[in-house]
């Protein structure tokens, strides 16, 4: 009997210290999903919006954070000349003033393109172009095509 009551209390000690890894890992758990989740409210907006006229596609993906704009526009028509590209720009009262990176025909030139956030649809104006200071803006900025790209799931 004198030899039990030892082993009982070194039974009890190491049932305590388990019980305590536990607390201090299931604490560890609770704060590590805090912290997911306070990262995931910092993390930017990404939106994503498409037009589909016959066989011809443009894609818009928008990464906003604060009033900083990043992203990538596709515009792919069927058979011709395709144009993409990184976006960069700043957004203010649901404009978006970006510069556009546009690649197609072999050439990359840089594209001054102002795009307007309409509920669920994103808008913008391209037309007859001129180069002005190394960037290619809208000669008249109220005439030419106005694309409507609805949002849409992202890839």
């Amino acid at each position: 009997m004198p030899r039990i009551v030892p082993c009982i209390a070194l039974l009890l000690c190491l049932y305590s210290c388990g019980q305590r890894s536990s607390q201090t890992e299931s604490a560890t758990k609770t704060d590590s999903t805090k912290n997911v989740s306070t990262t995931e409210t910092a993390r930017p907006d990404t939106m994503c919006f498409r037009q589909v006229i016959g066989r011809d596609s443009t894609l818009l993906q928008l990464v906003i954070k604060d009033s900083t704009v990043t992203g990538e526009l596709n515009v792919l028509p069927f058979e011709k000349d395709r144009a993409r590209g990184p976006i960069q720009g700043t957004l203010t009262n649901n404009q978006i003033l970006a510069n556009w990176q546009r690649s197609g025909e072999g050439v990359t030139q840089s594209y001054a393109v102002v795009f307007t956030l309409k509920g669920d649809a994103v808008t913008w104006r391209e037309g007859e172009r001129i180069e002005k200071n190394g960037k290619w803006v809208l000669k008249n900025p109220e005439q030419g095509y106005e694309y409507v790209l609805m949002k849409a799931d992202c890839p």
